[in-house]
């Protein structure tokens, strides 16, 4: 039986809220003139430090994937850990950490450490996975992943209510225990999910705080789905996630940053990301600007992007996370471009007035 979980809701304020704004980053770079890895991460983590300090940037979110030959994140929590302890006031989390890939009983143990940590600012993103290898690699079985996340989920829960519990299923069976540390806020960290396909898109209305977007269009299935269980909606909190260059002069900065841009493309097409695409892409794009035509990533400046944005506010979104940071690129050009987006875009785009950007209610499945 489904039902609301409350906390503290903000009733009688005004509903309109600021959207937040994030950006993602995965902490890779391609092999060739890479920098020693603890160079890179201390810059990237001055970089964060900086963001937390000066700018109107809401959050600072870790991606996960494994066995990338550019170091892609396969330790999301850890780094997430990491940017908790040396920053103040931003959101700290995953969109996403691949759930399938990690025993959830664990997860929870690390989320809440990292939750603790940041005195309450970690945000859960989580995904099912796809890519065979990293299945295999990690000795996990693929075929299993809607069965393994639907479990993982429940056992999240039940961990993040602090309370001794057990659980018997199909992936998971354990008797009594109790998860520490215990939660920082009632309920534990938020626990947003993304999804592509019909059916994942409505298990993220089913089971989680809030939607990752990644694919345009998929919004509206979410409220779809969540009309459909009779969800409330303060308790439809909703994402959209790009990869953006956004910059006064956008065709100069993709002619400094687009070559990063298409390494990460490309290391997404083989491993089989985009053969649902119509057409289907299958191998590596070698002209940048072939894959720009695309619309693979969102490239504009100020004005275009407050643009896209406020359509997005219009759709119902209430948060807005960037992939900006491309593999490998200076630190001081993504810098400056952040400056810029926080400058220029940030203060321009609408306020939202929907009721889940002005309430802490959350849904639990």
């Amino acid at each position: 039986m489904r039902e609301l979980f409350a906390t503290q809701s903000r009733k009688g304020a005004d509903m309109s809220q600021p959207v937040t704004f994030g950006i993602i980053n995965a902490f890779n770079q391609p092999v060739r003139g890479a920098e020693p890895w603890n160079v890179r991460y201390e810059a990237q983590l001055e970089q964060i430090e900086w963001i937390d300090r000066e700018l109107e940037i809401d959050g600072v979110y870790v991606s996960e994937h494994h066995f990338y030959s550019d170091g892609y994140m396969p330790s999301p929590l850890v780094m997430t850990a990491a940017i908790a302890a040396r920053t103040k006031r931003i959101k700290v989390g995953t969109n996403l950490i691949q759930l399938p890939l990690h025993n959830a009983v664990r997860l929870a143990e690390d989320a809440l450490v990292v939750d603790a940590v940041s005195g309450g600012r970690l945000r859960l993103g989580l995904g099912m996975g796809y890519f065979w290898q990293e299945f295999e690699g990690l000795g996990k079985n693929l075929k299993q992943r809607p069965s393994t996340t639907e479990e993982g989920i429940a056992i999240l829960r039940k961990a993040f209510s602090g309370e001794p519990f057990e659980f018997h299923g199909k992936r998971y069976d354990f008797g009594e225990i109790t998860v520490t540390p215990g939660p920082i806020r009632p309920g534990g960290p938020e626990i947003w999910m993304g999804g592509f396909v019909p059916a994942a898109v409505e298990r993220c209305a089913r089971l989680a705080d809030g939607f990752l977007e990644f694919d345009p269009g998929s919004l509206g299935g979410f409220v779809d789905a969540s009309e459909a269980l009779g969800r409330p909606k303060e308790t439809q909190k909703l994402n959209v996630t790009y990869w953006a260059i956004i910059a006064d002069d956008p065709e100069k900065a993709f002619a400094e940053a687009g070559d990063n841009w298409l390494h990460l493309l490309n290391e997404y097409i083989i491993r089989d990301s985009y053969t649902a695409r119509n057409p289907p892409l299958r191998e590596p794009i070698k002209d940048a600007k072939e894959a720009l035509a695309m619309g693979l990533v969102l490239l504009a400046d100020g004005p275009g992007a407050v643009d896209i944005f406020n359509k997005d506010v219009d759709r119902g979104a209430i948060d807005i996370q960037l992939v900006t940071h491309m593999p490998g690129e200076p630190v001081d050009q993504v810098s400056e471009r952040l400056q810029y987006f926080n400058d220029k875009v940030i203060p321009n785009v609408k306020h939202t007035d929907h009721p889940a950007a002005a309430s802490t209610e959350r849904w639990l499945g």
